[in-house]
């Protein structure tokens, strides 16, 4: 096989790259490679987000217009819904999303139609990478066979094969795709070599390690501990809650000691793809292994439980201070991404559990979010409703969610009724009308 010549293209920057996906993960690769000088196409079956990529546009919130309309102009950057495109392409870089199915297990129908597609054009001597987070295995034992069997080649001695996961953090300003290191594990050795010189051209640090197993698991290993710490914290503020003890105090008086503790906050729920999507593709693996995985579903079982805690005290506040039941009472969510300052609502706990748990039990719902002027919910349009002093006096109690930075809170709390707020608890927002749900009424008690 020709190494030596893909290695040549790759070291001059002469190879073309094609990523398969365009969105939070994949556009941000393309972005990477076009930066550092390569000629890359973005193909995608959503023919709207191929479409604003060559009219110069992003179709994701954590990648700028400015970045793509730049790279469009330099003719570094395409996009297209044609598979005819990797007939040219030297690597193939997979970025497709790996959700859940109905049941919660693992869901690679896209990985392995992207993998059906390139194995239709697939040559020898080309690179093919896969970043989308999946199982141990899965690049081995799913995506290899399928491109040998497609292709009539064999990886190791006609093509290359690499898992190289992306650690996309949308919204994250310190660290990005091209400082966050990156793990590369190969069918074989060359092709992990290989992988390395691609990346190396526009990422900072490259990691390469011995298998793509390794890969796969650090990335799920990488986000599980984030899920499991953080339900470890929610379960404290819900002890915390009972005791009458300020949970962010606890946080900050632990935090004091400087080895052996990373802090995790306490929230309405967990969102996004990686955090609350990852750890069962992890417990998918120990269960196909006979292993019980204990930890991941009563990770599950607390972090499904916190919307449910939320409206719980939203509807004890108006029945306490308004004297009012939940049951159609005018609601209105502030913040429903699943993080700050970003327009992405995948597994949004404020958007899809507290807001389905407060309509279910009969509350008029309404939502606020900069981010989202509109959402679909039961195949409903639900448009955001502005923020003035007649809308928030039309409402019996405001909830405060995801907690963009831009969203003047104080005029809400001066417009408003009834204010629950989830997220100050370190430095409570303090007015009559405000409930901070981690925050007890009353001072600590001395335990006996």
């Amino acid at each position: 096989m020709n190494d030596v010549a893909l290695e040549r293209k790759l070291r001059a920057r002469s190879a073309r790259i094609a990523v398969v996906g365009l969105g939070y993960a994949g556009l941000p690769m393309a972005v990477e490679f076009a930066r550092a000088g390569f000629a890359c196409v973005g193909l995608d079956v959503d023919a709207s987000k191929v479409e604003q990529v060559t009219r110069g546009r992003s179709p994701v919130s954590n990648v700028a217009d400015a970045e793509v309309a730049s790279l469009r102009a330099d003719r570094l950057l395409e996009a297209s819904s044609d598979a005819r495109v990797l007939d040219t392409a030297d690597v193939a870089v997979i970025c497709v999303p790996t959700p859940l199915t109905s049941s919660g297990g693992p869901d690679l129908r896209f990985v392995e139609a992207a993998g059906v597609t390139i194995g239709q054009h697939l040559r020898p001597g080309m690179l093919v990478v896969l970043q989308s987070t999946c199982g141990p295995g899965t690049t081995s034992k799913v995506l290899q066979p399928l491109l040998e069997r497609i292709s009539g080649l064999r990886a190791g001695d006609d093509f290359f094969l690499v898992f190289a996961p992306e650690r996309i953090d949308p919204g994250n300003i310190r660290y990005t795709v091209k400082n966050t290191p990156k793990l590369v594990g190969g069918a074989t050795p060359e092709s992990t070599r290989l992988g390395c010189v691609l990346y190396e051209a526009c990422i900072d640090e490259v990691v390469p390690v011995s298998s793509p197993e390794i890969a796969e698991l650090a990335k799920l290993v990488e986000n599980t501990f984030r899920f499991i710490n953080i339900s470890f914290i929610n379960e404290m503020a819900l002890l915390c809650d009972h005791l009458g003890v300020n949970v962010w105090e606890v946080i900050e008086a632990a935090k004091t000691k400087p080895f052996a503790f990373m802090p995790h906050y306490p929230s309405p729920g967990v969102g996004g793809h990686c955090i609350p999507v990852v750890p069962q593709y992890l417990q998918a693996a120990a269960r196909e292994h006979g292993l019980l995985g204990e930890l991941i579903p009563a990770a599950n079982r607390i972090n499904e439980a916190m919307p449910k805690l939320v409206v719980d005290k939203l509807e004890r506040a108006l029945r306490e201070r308004l004297g009012k039941r939940l049951f159609n009472a005018n609601v209105l969510l502030v913040g429903v991404t699943y993080k700050p300052d970003i327009a992405d609502i995948r597994e949004s706990a404020a958007l899809l559990r507290v807001f389905e748990e407060a309509f279910a039990r009969g509350a008029r719902v309404g939502y606020h979010d900069p981010f989202m002027p509109a959402v679909v919910l039961k195949d409903e349009v639900v448009r955001s409703v502005e923020l003035n002093p007649l809308n928030l006096e039309r409402v019996d109690a405001v909830v405060l969610l995801t907690p963009h930075t831009g969203i003047d809170y104080d005029s809400i709390i001066r417009a408003s009724r009834l204010v629950i707020d989830t997220h100050s608890g370190l430095q409570p927002r303090e007015a009559p009308n405000v409930v901070n749900i981690w925050v007890p009424e009353v001072a600590s008690p001395v335990l006996s």
